[in-house]
């Protein structure tokens, strides 16, 4: 069963309850963590029959808001946010879906469902278009302030990440800076270029943001602040280039236009199409929704989730991580292992 917390959003409770409504029509269990005062009537008012579906309700007296400062607002503890994200952490459900404060599902996620042990970060993670594919973009927003070897972290989770999903077995890795020279970039991604270089991770180098949708790379790794922006210019690029061409086109120029490939552009990176991004690096799985998701967003949220639960995604992935981030940020103790087993077959 998928918690959702069905106050999260820009337009929550109303897109949330109706994607989880058509979700739950597919067939996916559902769990609706939210004000029964505000929920309940949404529910018959979307389908008088909702009780025969696979939902539940679980009532919360609080809400976090969109504006409210993370720390302080995962004190809420009767919040719609934290007791479905309590839920996942006491095995009730098996993963947590939202649309809101993305600053306090990260703090939530963290404290409650745990990081998975060495990783100092966890990431959001999704699959941006290329010209041919697509490129494992993170972060894309939890962290906005980053050190070198949290970046270098996001780079080996994207690695082991890709390489499970797309059966890659060296995904190229690139560094989002604002030229491809090594010595191009700030302080932080100079430092990380460094790390990447000497690392055993297929690095190919800087890439600009000019260049992410070629296709050069297979992982792109940024810090939350620059990787946000980078999302939201082309999402407002697609809708204004189409803006564009409707307001200066003729009738019959926009009747060719619904049927161009630009429609098929405006599909390929259209927020409500993708089923929201992973945070990596937590225990559980824990899916981000845009903020101003509508239903059907939050319906192919669902969908995703379920078939990541499903799939054991994440478990699979939690395993492989937790292997290899002692491996390569902590060579010794992995050394030290290896010496007490064999001191342990010798006795």
């Amino acid at each position: 069963m998928i918690a959702l917390d069905a106050m999260g959003g820009d337009q929550a409770p109303h897109t949330t309850v109706q994607g989880a409504i058509q979700a739950a029509r597919l067939g996916v269990p559902i769990c609706l963590f939210g004000n029964e005062k505000k929920i309940i009537p949404l529910l018959f008012s979307y389908d008088k029959k909702w009780e025969k579906l696979p939902l539940s309700f679980v009532h919360c007296s609080d809400t976090i808001g969109m504006a409210d400062e993370p720390v302080k607002a995962i004190k809420q503890k009767n919040s719609s946010l934290i007791m479905a994200m309590q839920s996942v952490a006491d095995n009730t459900t098996s993963a947590f879906v939202s649309a809101g404060n993305s600053g306090s599902i990260l703090v939530a996620a963290t404290f409650i469902v745990k990081r998975i042990g060495g990783i100092k970060r966890p990431a959001i993670g999704s699959f941006l278009p290329t010209y041919s594919g697509s490129v494992f973009c993170l972060d894309l927003g939890a962290n906005t302030d980053c050190k070198p070897e949290f970046i270098e972290q996001f780079a080996l989770m994207g690695h082991l990440f890709v390489k499970m999903i797309k059966k890659i077995d060296k995904p190229r890795i690139g560094l989002l800076s604002n030229g491809h020279e090594p010595y191009k970039g700030s302080q932080l991604i100079k430092e990380v270029y460094k790390r990447l270089d000497q690392s055993n991770l297929n690095f190919v180098g800087n890439v600009e943001a000019r260049d992410v949708f070629v296709g050069n790379a297979d992982v792109l790794v940024h810090d939350g602040f620059s990787g946000n922006i980078m999302l939201k210019t082309m999402q407002a690029t697609t809708k204004a280039v189409s803006f564009w061409l409707k307001k200066y086109s003729s009738w019959w120029q926009k009747l060719i236009l619904c049927f161009s490939p630009l429609e098929a552009l405006k599909k390929k990176v259209d927020y409500s199409r993708s089923g929201g991004a992973l945070l990596l690096g937590v225990n559980k799985p824990v899916i981000i929704a845009h903020g101003c998701s509508n239903a059907t967003a939050i319906k192919n949220a669902l969908l995703y989730t379920h078939r990541l639960v499903q799939q054991k995604t994440i478990e699979n992935f939690a395993k492989q991580l937790q292997e290899n981030v002692h491996h390569h940020f902590f060579p010794f103790s992995a050394i030290s292992k290896k010496v007490k087993d064999l001191l342990h077959l010798r006795k």
